[in-house]
């Protein structure tokens, strides 16, 4: 099912725009899960954020060379049918500016194979400033909020496939295996 680019949250007669981002990852997806409940956890545990800085490609706004500092905070959630590990995750950009506040859940998703998963980040922004702030969404905003996403999903993934790949190499091998 498609997520809605926007939306009226008609509570506070604001416009919020949709965010949906994956990546595929090498590494099987129960380990996956545990390496990422293991990176998160003493963040999510403490209250205590992260501050990433996360440069954007040159696709979400072409010469421009952007990177921002955002905070991060993540926090346990749950899954009402019980198959994931959802994390919530918050973020605002460190010093404001034109840079929305994200709500959204990252979760580990299966893949087709048994050696890879998904990580997949959904969530909604207020596009900053108002009217004004929507047209800006809907000319840059919306790339900026994407690449932010791809971003921190990159350096989540790279982190994961690091440690499989140091955890598989660590393992004993048996001499019928080389």
């Amino acid at each position: 099912m498609a997520v809605p680019r926007t939306f009226s949250d008609n509570r506070h007669n604001r416009i919020m725009s949709s965010l949906y981002q994956k990546r595929h990852i090498a590494c099987p997806y129960n380990r996956a899960q545990d390496i990422l409940a293991k990176t998160l956890q003493p963040s999510a545990s403490s209250g205590q954020p992260q501050v990433l800085l996360l440069a954007l490609s040159e696709a979400a706004v072409p010469g421009a060379g952007i990177s921002k500092e955002v905070v991060v905070t993540f926090a346990a959630a749950i899954d009402p049918m019980h198959f994931d590990q959802p994390w919530s995750v918050h973020w605002h950009p460190k010093g404001g500016g034109l840079y929305p506040d994200f709500d959204g859940v990252l979760t580990v998703r299966a893949d087709d194979t048994y050696k890879t998963a998904i990580l997949e980040l959904v969530g909604t922004y207020e596009p900053p400033l108002g009217a004004v702030g929507e047209v800006f969404d809907t000319v840059v905003g919306s790339r900026i909020a994407s690449a932010t996403a791809r971003e921190l999903l990159r350096k989540l993934g790279d982190d994961i496939e690091k440690e499989y790949r140091e955890s598989e190499h660590a393992k004993p091998r048996s001499t019928a295996e080389e």
